[in-house]
């Protein structure tokens, strides 16, 4: 049996309720590939900050960047934002946690999978004719660095302050409100992109799916760069099936899925809102799963896209599927195929065989077959 350590941030809100359920279903599915999963605790997120008076603890941090792989719960809750987070805004989780892990790890490439399946079409969101008899496989890769959240932070410097005031351009903690003007500065660079285009354009030849990048490029100087960047990519990859599609369209397909089949290639800002409209097309956030890469090192972040349900909280409601989705995500990464696969099928067996969380839940379904977050771990672990 082969030892592997990884990061875990069980998180804020309902996240140590629903990591609980995902880190067991992980632990065990691991087993099937001989590899023995030891999760090493790197606290992060308000519940860390009562401890030690930070969201981000150096700990933390730095443990979880040597490992190089990190299970992440999500963080961030309303209640402490509204509190502590109006008093010192810089230590509110989403923008201190999320943009300094992916900044230092080098996470370029956002995989997140939407699969519809015609068995399955009442759990969508979306007219059941809408998904043929084959299914769906939307593969959105967002571009997680660079963009509109991190030009700010990521440029200031090279502006003189006297510019900086009259151009408005500010860090978000610093924003007051009572600005005359206010601005964000939004960038790509031609390295980072072709390196993503490239890796995107292998995916989808891997997958046997065309590729469809999404940009603004009619209005927009980046986007019009993004376009003419992913133009040119697509020459080396003769074989993909390629077109490029203005975000408003795309947004607008969402609630027809077929004819977003494919890999979705998409910026940080509008791979952060579509991604998200996505999966609530296909029925709840609380399917989403998601991993963040580094296609040069292999460093790794596995967060569910569904947020951390805190007014919920402790109260065994949450869905548990996009943290455990997301570990068979994180499985396959360090190699156990036989145990990703394995919890992919037994997410599918427990959907098909009518069982279902309360985000999921109609009145046409059973109520015998109601289940909460950690009955729903338990019957995962039961198909495996």
């Amino acid at each position: 049996m082969t030892h592997k350590q990884i990061a875990l941030v069980d998180g804020d809100g309902s996240g140590p309720e629903m990591m609980a359920a995902a880190c067991r279903v992980a632990s065990v599915a691991a087993k099937k590939d001989g590899i023995e999963i030891e999760f090493i605790k790197t606290p992060m997120g308000w519940n860390a900050y009562s401890e030690y008076g930070d969201t981000l603890p150096k700990k933390s941090f730095d443990k979880a960047i040597e490992l190089g792989i990190i299970f992440f719960g999500g963080v961030g809750d309303f209640e402490h934002d509204s509190t502590i987070g109006v008093e010192k805004p810089e230590m509110k989780p989403e923008a201190r946690v999320l943009l300094p892990l992916r900044k230092q790890m080098g996470l370029l490439l956002n995989f997140r999978p939407m699969i519809y399946y015609k068995a399955l079409a009442s759990l969508a969101n979306v007219k059941p004719e809408t998904i043929p008899e084959e299914g769906i496989r939307q593969n959105w890769i967002r571009y997680l660095l660079e963009d509109s959240y991190f030009g700010n932070a990521d440029l200031m410097k090279e502006i003189p302050e006297n510019i900086q005031k009259k151009i408005g351009v500010k860090i978000k903690k610093d924003v007051l409100g009572d600005e005359a003007l206010v601005s964000d500065i939004a960038y790509y660079k031609r390295g980072s992109l072709l390196k993503y285009f490239r890796a995107a354009f292998a995916y989808a030849r891997q997958q046997k799916l065309p590729l469809i990048s999404i940009d603004k490029a009619n209005v927009l100087a980046r986007y019009d760069y993004w376009r003419k960047i992913s133009i040119e990519v697509s020459k080396e990859f003769p074989d993909v099936e390629f077109s490029s599609q203005l975000v408003d369209s795309a947004a607008a397909l969402l609630f027809t899925p077929a004819k977003l089949n494919g890999v979705i290639a998409c910026g940080n800002e509008h791979g952060d809102i579509l991604s998200d409209g996505a999966a609530s097309a296909l029925g709840s956030m609380g399917m989403m799963c998601s991993s963040a890469v580094n296609p040069d090192t292999g460093a790794a972040m596995f967060e569910s896209g569904a947020g951390t349900a805190p007014t919920i909280a402790g109260q065994d409601k949450a869905n548990p599927l996009g943290r455990i989705l997301t570990g068979a995500m994180m499985l396959r990464h360090i190699g156990v195929e036989k145990g990703a696969v394995a919890i992919e099928k037994a997410v599918n067996r427990l959907l098909t065989e009518g069982y279902r969380t309360g985000d999921l839940y109609t009145k046409a379904d059973d109520s015998t077959k109601l289940l909460g977050t950690k009955a729903t771990g338990e019957k995962v672990l039961s198909y495996i």
